[in-house]
């Protein structure tokens, strides 16, 4: 398998959530000081909300932190060279284009079992403790994000492929080496756990499969048009 990988970017990105975090930390500990050394509520109040600014655009930042490229890299690694995947190098976060079609990965690091609840149409999650709640990512709404992810290649593609009949797939993958999928073929959409990808993308949709020009053409535009950082 190709691996195509914007390190540049995780690089950056980590980079930012260590210093957004730390730069956060010391003003909260500053706003402190200001209130009752200095007795300011006026500057207390700055810096207290730029304190919890600083910290939640930190958070924010600290997701690429968890790599979910390594770990997707590392589960398909035994994929041939007819397969490519790429990391941020893409109209999307995580794509893989092989002969069983073009895959848009979703990650959720997120622990338990999870099946889908056709009743209320939406995963449903039951960790593996009380405690392993706090922390949890939430599924969200896969189908949406599913759907925008892919008029986001549809618009790359109409750019520079006009003519492609292309039907591009999607899969939420949940990371945790832990997690446990199942009762989930009524999903909208495929849905595995990191150990079991694998063989849920090489199943795929017979009408989305591409052929050796297909994948060879999409293959030069992606790197053609998101090139290595």
């Amino acid at each position: 398998m190709r691996v195509h990988a914007n390190e540049k970017l995780y690089k950056r990105n980590i980079r930012l959530s260590f210093i957004a975090s730390l730069l956060g930390m010391f003003t909260l500990v500053g706003s402190v000081y200001v209130l009752f050394g200095e007795g300011q509520f006026g500057l207390y109040l700055l810096f207290l909300i730029l304190g919890i600014v600083l910290v939640q655009v930190g958070s924010w930042f600290s997701r690429w932190s968890r790599r979910a490229d390594l770990a997707l890299t590392k589960a398909l690694s035994s994929l041939d060279n007819n397969y490519s995947l790429y990391h941020h190098r893409s109209p999307v976060a995580h794509l893989l284009v092989g002969p069983t079609g073009a895959w848009i990965l979703m990650p959720r690091h997120t622990r338990g079992q999870v099946r889908y609840d056709v009743r209320r149409k939406r995963w449903a999650v039951k960790p593996p403790g009380l405690l392993a709640r706090f922390g949890q990512e939430p599924v969200g709404r896969p189908v949406v994000e599913a759907s925008l992810e892919a008029e986001a290649i549809d618009r790359f593609l109409q750019k520079h492929w006009p003519d492609a009949q292309l039907r591009i797939q999607a899969a939420l993958v949940f990371m945790d080496e832990s997690a446990e999928v199942e009762g989930v073929s009524a999903a909208p959409i495929p849905t595995a756990s990191i150990k079991k990808l694998k063989q849920a993308l090489q199943k795929g949709d017979s009408q989305s499969r591409l052929d050796a020009a297909q994948r060879e053409k999409l293959n030069a535009l992606l790197t053609e048009h998101y090139p290595a950082a």
